[in-house]
């Protein structure tokens, strides 16, 4: 039987693992607030279930334009070489940024919590959109409304409801009409009458016309104007200005009185209907009234919902750059978007259905607004450079792993991408190297202490430095020139017969002088025995 070795220490080791378990909670406890797992992944490009937006990314590359991810942060949207031709594109913003150390505008150190962006963050996005960039801002209750009041806009973060549903649904699907007045119901379905075309978009001769109205009734073949096949029947662009885009869950949004941002230019494109109201104190409830009282805490009236903030007056992607902000975070999910596909069961079995509508065209058009080339010989095709990127950074995931390399590459770009990071990775470089350098001993003088013998792993690099006769030599005479107070044009100068007497041991004296000799290994060794004894009589 066997049994425990004699030499085991239970308490040791119980204390050991206490130890390592109490650091392992700490460890956890602290990664708990870097690292947010999700029970589900929604609103990413790159998942195809009924909550992502896969149909849209799809969609994007078939026109032949570039998408790329972004999962460490909106710094990086400082290395884009061609902002004109790229579009960024964030939706819903589920989680916060790290609090970390970082300059504020006035330039002190200050630590962002609860901003959903840091502020060097929220610079970077609205730099790549002064240097002409294109911006497309999804969000309802996250934590989008940094970028939103770096632009002088405002997400209230309360629910929206309207009387313009959609009713083979519930009262939480609105209809947006993008147009200059909201649209209305007539029963159950929405009044023809009170449609009407995007007010810049489909403007025939203005300045910000459609590139894809402006292409009209023109014929195409296959792989011609992909940036307009959302217009086309049977190759033919048949542009229609009209946009009713289904929504969920909605927010409102509103104009910060008194701010002016980057941009000057700041239009509305959708609201909603005159009747609608906003559950101010959320308990699902809506009572208004003239006023605001405890009886009547809602409120009704007109809200906007969708709000585009331009360099120029035209909005033209040519004349500047431009922000959209919507007010929903999930307008362009799969469920949406894809409408036909997510009734066919696409996305998996459903036992609702999504009414018809114009998300898909209305996405793309934007799209292709923003990133169609101005050359004439490619009209209807995407820019050379032509990219969108979709932000996966304030996504939570599932799993670990990918959380965890989502959390690792943000602080990657941090450290370098952040002024006050590399500073303070500068400084903890500096003094761990000062740690070490005071940590380490100074050597002592080899000329004073001779011990040649290394004592490392292994006989192979001991016996290694045996080999080295010269060098073994000139220890020696070195030895000898310190020993006796020479200096070196003293030792050189003297005479072979005064340095044998000055050594006064013939073996020694011998191998100073005779450098041509050969020694064995063993003859070596005893060699360096005899020159670490020499002087100690």
């Amino acid at each position: 039987m066997l049994g425990l070795p004699a030499n085991f220490n239970a308490r040791r080791v119980a204390l050991q693992a206490s130890f390592w378990a109490v650091m392992l909670i700490l460890l956890s406890t602290i990664l708990l607030n870097f690292i947010n797992l999700s029970a589900t992944d929604q609103l990413s490009a790159y998942d195809d279930d009924w909550n992502d937006m896969s149909a849209f990314r799809d969609d994007i590359k078939s026109m032949g334009i570039e998408t790329r991810s972004l999962v460490s942060s909106p710094l990086l949207l400082a290395d884009i070489e061609d902002p004109r031709n790229t579009t960024y594109v964030l939706a819903g913003v589920e989680r916060d940024t790290l609090s970390l150390p970082q300059f504020d505008d006035d330039g002190f150190i200050t630590i962002a919590s609860g901003n959903g962006f840091s502020p060097s963050e929220i610079n970077a996005i609205v730099e790549f959109v002064e240097a002409g960039g294109t911006a497309m801002v999804f969000e309802d209750y996250g934590y989008a409304n940094t970028i939103a009041e770096a632009f002088g806009i405002r997400y209230t973060g309360e629910q929206v409801f309207d009387t313009t549903y959609a009713t083979e649904l519930d009262f939480n699907y609105i209809w947006m009409c993008i147009q200059s007045n909201p649209c209305g119901m007539n029963g159950t379905q929405l009044d023809p009458s009170t449609l009407s075309s995007h007010e810049r978009w489909a403007k025939v001769g203005g300045d910000g016309e459609h590139p894809c109205s402006k292409l009209d009734e023109q014929t195409f073949g296959p792989g011609e104007a992909t940036l307009c096949e959302q217009h086309m029947i049977n190759g033919r662009v048949d542009y229609n200005g009209t946009y009713q885009v289904l929504l969920n869950n909605i927010t409102g949004l509103e104009v910060i009185p008194g701010v002016r941002g980057p941009l000057s230019e700041v239009a509305v494109r959708a609201l909603t209907s005159n009747e609608a109201t906003v559950d101010v104190n959320g308990d699902g409830e809506i009572w208004v009234g003239n006023e605001i009282t405890p009886e009547t805490p809602d409120r009704w009236g007109q809200f906007n919902l969708s709000i585009e903030v331009c360099a120029r007056a035209s909005c033209s992607p040519s004349d500047g750059g431009r922000i959209m902000f919507v007010s929903d975070g999930s307008a362009l999910i799969n469920a949406m978007y894809d409408y036909e596909g997510f009734n066919e069961g696409k996305y998996g079995p459903t036992d609702t259905m999504m009414p018809a509508n114009d998300n898909r065209k209305w996405a793309l058009d934007f799209i292709a607004e923003a990133l169609m080339s101005e050359r004439i010989d490619e009209v209807g095709e995407p820019a050379e450079n032509a990219m969108v990127i979709f932000d996966e950074s304030r996504h939570p995931q599932s799993a670990l792993a990918a959380d965890s390399y989502n959390t690792v590459y943000f602080l990657l770009v941090y450290f370098t991408g952040e002024g006050l990071a590399m500073l303070l990775l500068f400084l903890i470089l500096f003094i761990t190297f000062e740690a070490v350098l005071i940590k380490k001993r100074d050597p002592e003088p080899w000329r004073h202490v001779f011990s040649i013998i290394y004592y490392g792993f292994g006989d192979a690099n001991r016996y290694a430095y045996y080999s080295k006769v010269e060098k073994i030599r000139q220890v020696f005479l070195s030895k000898v020139r310190n020993q006796n107070g020479l200096n070196r044009e003293e030792f050189q100068a003297m005479q072979a017969n005064e340095l044998v007497a000055m050594i006064s041991d013939p073996v020694l004296a011998k191998f100073a002088v005779e450098s041509s000799n050969k020694y064995t290994l063993e003859q070596t060794v005893a060699l360096v025995k005899r020159i670490k004894a020499w002087g100690r009589q």
